[in-house]
């Protein structure tokens, strides 16, 4: 595939801050890639060039871009990281890497004529033939909030509310009914209701089992369909390696099991070598998957292979910094993912990918 054209540009996050999109064109093609930008970061993340660096370094490769013909995304993703020249992507910028595979892997689905999942799943040799759960984030603590007026702000990072239902239509209705039920608790017992970076509610205590508490309060539950007591499950992020003893993670004098995923996100950063080092050290049973942490999409699905071949359970996830472009939740469902994680769906950069699944879903029974 020859590119014909590629237009960068530099627009706000949902943060505010600004971050990369690209238009690329290829002859009759077009289409449009953004990135996010993270706030807490792994150590071992590609580097994030920022945005007008980025314009300069695009305008000196760019020739290059459009006087090749590529026959693959493994091609073009491996020419940009030998443009680049440096571990973790110092040069180009792992953000400017990606928007650039982003995008070149949306060109590629048009050209085949196929949903940019069936690409995905193309690439990656995974069929894809089924719908990842939604792990919605509706509460929000450490370094995703702005304490309160008092300090007070909920330590643990997110508060996950995961249905356990393989339907992320039914899962989105039912989680809205369940925001409604949780502002209202939350407004009631403290006045003030605030948001966090990725839409979720902060609540100002200092207790991190606050936050466990108000998704578990009756009060919550009575406001939901029946049953749904039986049909979630919790999940949070948190500084997990700081109870991680002798290959076992304990809590109080309890051992987690099986059925707890232990999940890792900044120890393996999307990265082949650091998920060897964690599978080697029997650190986790899940990883986290972000495009943004390694730098291209070629090198996630490699990841992502890597991480199913020892049998965990892989997450793809946003970033707190997002934009509207959907591609994760293809990306989700073109690796066979086990959930997908976007936030909270009261912001529209959340919502609109588990409204992606939601369109996956609605083709697939057509």
């Amino acid at each position: 595939m020859t590119i014909t054209n590629i237009q960068l540009n530099i627009i706000p996050d949902s943060r505010g801050e600004d971050t990369l999109e690209a238009e690329i064109i290829s002859g009759e093609y077009r289409v449009t890639a953004s990135v996010p930008s993270g706030k807490s970061k792994g150590k071992n993340e590609a580097f994030v060039l920022e945005p007008k660096k980025a314009l300069e370094k695009f305008t000196e490769i760019k020739s290059q871009l459009l006087e090749k013909d590529f026959s693959s995304l493994e091609e073009f993703d491996n020419f940009l990281i030998s443009l680049d020249g440096t571990p973790k992507k110092e040069n180009l910028g792992g953000n400017l890497i990606l928007v650039l595979s982003l995008g070149f892997t949306k060109l590629l689905a048009k050209a085949d004529g196929l949903e940019l999942y069936e690409e995905i799943a193309k690439i990656s040799g995974v069929k894809a033939e089924k719908l990842p759960l939604c792990l919605f984030n509706l509460i929000e603590g450490g370094v995703h909030i702005h304490p309160a007026p008092n300090g007070a702000g909920l330590p643990f990072q997110e508060y996950l509310y995961i249905p356990q239902i393989n339907s992320p239509k039914e899962s989105l209705a039912e989680v809205m009914l369940v925001i409604r039920s949780l502002g209202e608790e939350i407004h009631q017992k403290y006045e003030h209701l605030r948001q966090g970076d990725e839409g979720g509610y902060t609540i100002p205590s200092n207790d991190p089992l606050v936050g466990l508490e108000f998704l578990q309060g009756q009060a919550l539950l009575r406001l939901a369909r029946p049953g749904l007591a039986e049909n979630y499950r919790l999940g949070l992020d948190v500084a997990a390696s700081t109870f991680f003893h002798d290959g076992l993670y304990l809590v109080g004098d309890k051992t987690m099991g099986e059925k707890v995923w232990i999940v890792g996100d900044d120890i393996t950063t999307t990265n082949p070598e650091s998920i060897k080092i964690a599978h080697e050290k029997n650190a986790i049973n899940a990883v986290i998957i972000k495009p943004n942490q390694i730098g291209s999409v070629t090198e996630t699905i490699r990841a992502a292979n890597l991480a199913k071949s020892f049998g965990w359970k892989i997450i793809v996830s946003h970033r707190s910094g997002e934009t509207k472009d959907t591609f994760i939740a293809d990306l989700a469902v073109g690796l066979g993912a086990d959930g997908l994680k976007s936030g909270c769906p009261l912001q529209e950069a959340r919502l609109v990918k588990y409204q992606r699944l939601v369109e996956i879903e609605e083709k697939w029974h057509i």
